[in-house]
C-alpha cells in the first residue's frame, strides 16, 4: 500500500510564533519587543506568562503599519 505525503510548503511554516522569534523577523531587541506586544491593537494573546503571536495576524499587522507609516514605540 502507497502512502500519498503530500506536503505544502504552507503546512511547513510555522502558525505561531514567539516574542523572540518576531524580534529576529522585525531586526529589533528582544525588549523592544516585549514592549511591542504591549501597544494598542498587536496581535497576540498569553498562555501563561508564555506571549504567543499569530504569524497571519502578525503579517497583517506589519503590513498595515508599513501602509500608514506608523511610529509604534518612540525611543527615549
Amino acid at each position: 500500500m502507497e502512502q500519498n505525503n503530500n506536503l505544502s510548503i504552507k503546512t511547513l511554516q510555522p502558525t505561531f510564533i514567539t516574542v523572540d522569534e518576531m524580534a529576529k523577523l522585525l531586526s529589533i531587541a528582544r525588549v523592544t519587543a516585549y514592549q511591542l506586544t504591549k501597544t494598542k491593537n498587536f496581535p497576540c494573546f498569553h498562555i501563561g506568562k508564555r506571549i504567543i503571536i499569530p504569524l497571519h495576524a502578525f503579517n497583517e499587522w506589519v503590513e498595515k503599519q508599513a501602509e500608514s507609516k506608523s511610529t509604534i514605540l518612540e525611543l527615549r
